[in-house]
């Protein structure tokens, strides 16, 4: 879903129409016995659950990452401190370009 000028909530058809062609496309370079309208909706109804699973990903990451954060053993939290540091610590001493 998007919104359009008028700031109404509307479907995104350039997202659909472009992931569609972009499908249709890399289903023409495969050989002729390869090809077929059902190969080309599994392949576009797949890019477009795999975008919707990486857009809640990105929606959820943080509060699961707070979540096992809160869960982790003590030594655990200190090496991921360790790692900071030293981190911290290379960006501090590399002469920037």
């Amino acid at each position: 879903m998007t919104r359009n000028d008028s700031g109404k909530t509307t479907l995104n058809t350039s997202y659909f129409l472009g992931v569609l062609t972009s499908v249709a496309i890399s289903t023409a370079y495969r050989p002729y016995w390869t090809r077929s309208a059902s190969a080309t909706f599994k392949t576009f109804g797949s890019t477009i659950g795999s975008d919707a699973g990486i857009n809640i990903l990105h929606e959820f990451a943080p509060g699961v990452r707070q979540m096992i954060k809160r869960r982790a053993p003590k030594f655990v939290s200190r090496i991921e401190e360790r790692v900071a540091n030293d981190q911290t610590l290379s960006d501090v001493t590399t002469p920037s370009k």
